[in-house]
């Protein structure tokens, strides 16, 4: 895929590579990279990300269809790598965006991989993210980084105090705003409770009744508050804790073994996994009268919404394909 489109300007001109290949690009393009001076490439990797901010209609309307931009992505797992923790503020800016620029962004990286950005890059310091969980806009976006806080406590116990501490700050703002503020979103706000529950935080049961109280929690996510309080007092299980990729060539691998991808990447696979009609299927007449309802006996082991998702995300079914 050669890149035909105008650059930004670029301290290293190797890293328009990110701009001619999608995240199958040859690792030897990226180790090369990574071999270029750390500030100057630093600043590269932010001004990837801020290009697509900035030339989101371009590349979204681009004339070749089946161009895949992907050059954000590379640009985040490069600042990871580097452990460019001074760009958070950069990086927190493609989550303000919205849920278009999100979709065509980054699509389910944003509940897949995005968090491991800020759980590498946030965990010096969580203030930061305050002010992206509290300020209007898009729900998944602004949980992003609750999702990153709760998986630091669980890796790094000794961190969990300050981490329940930030949510307890947070629960307190929530109840401090006024009905109609566009920042109460029952749906951010029952995402963090989730989170709460992994860590186990029974201390914040007070502040999570006064939001149930206040009809601020959306129980379509969490159940009532009865259910809360005897999750949140579970032992802790085992899928409450995410696995977490360390290097760039892991998350490379890791994304690439993905089922979205593998359809795009790998032939053999897209063949198995694409249904064909054949003669033999029976077609459809939408027009008769519906066919006599038959009960279905099920016997597979019904889904718990506590239990690890049945997709393969790694999240609660609750809050995961249990929403959709």
């Amino acid at each position: 895929m050669n890149s035909t489109i105008p650059l930004p300007t670029l301290n290293h001109p190797e890293v328009s590579a990110f701009y001619e290949h999608d995240l199958s690009i040859p690792i030897e393009k990226v180790e090369a990279i990574l071999a270029l001076p750390r500030e100057t490439l630093i600043q590269d990797m932010e001004t990837l990300l801020l290009d697509a901010i900035e030339r989101n209609d371009f590349f979204q309307n681009y004339e070749d269809k089946d161009k895949w931009w992907e050059f954000p992505t590379h640009a985040l797992y490069m600042l990871v790598e580097l452990k460019a923790t001074a760009a958070l503020p950069t990086i927190l800016k493609l989550l303000q965006q919205g849920r278009d620029f999100s979709n065509n962004w980054f699509g389910d990286g944003i509940t897949e991989y995005f968090w491991q950005v800020l759980y590498h890059l946030g965990a010096g310091s969580f203030s930061i993210f305050k002010d992206l969980v509290l300020e209007p806009g898009d729900w998944v976006n602004r949980i992003v980084p609750s999702t990153a806080l709760a998986q630091i406590a669980l890796h790094q116990p000794e961190k969990k105090a300050e981490i329940i501490g930030w949510f307890d700050e947070i629960l307190a703002d929530f109840l401090a705003m006024e009905e109609g503020n566009p920042s109460l979103d029952s749906e951010v706000i029952a995402s963090l409770v989730c989170d709460l529950i992994d860590l186990r935080a029974k201390e914040l049961l007070p502040s999570i009744e006064a939001l149930y109280d206040r009809g601020l929690v959306f129980s379509g996510i969490t159940g009532d508050y009865a259910a809360i309080k005897k999750d949140i007092s579970e032992v802790k299980a085992t899928y409450d804790k995410r696995s977490i990729t360390t290097s760039i060539f892991d998350q490379y691998e890791e994304v690439m073994s993905w089922h979205g991808y593998r359809m795009r990447y790998d032939e053999a696979y897209k063949q198995k996994n694409t249904y064909t009609p054949t003669k033999s299927d029976k077609k459809v007449d939408y027009f008769s009268s519906p066919p006599t309802p038959v009960t279905i006996k099920r016997t597979e082991k019904k889904v718990g919404r506590n239990d690890p998702c049945i997709c393969g995300s790694g999240k609660k079914y609750k809050k995961c394909c249990l929403k959709k």
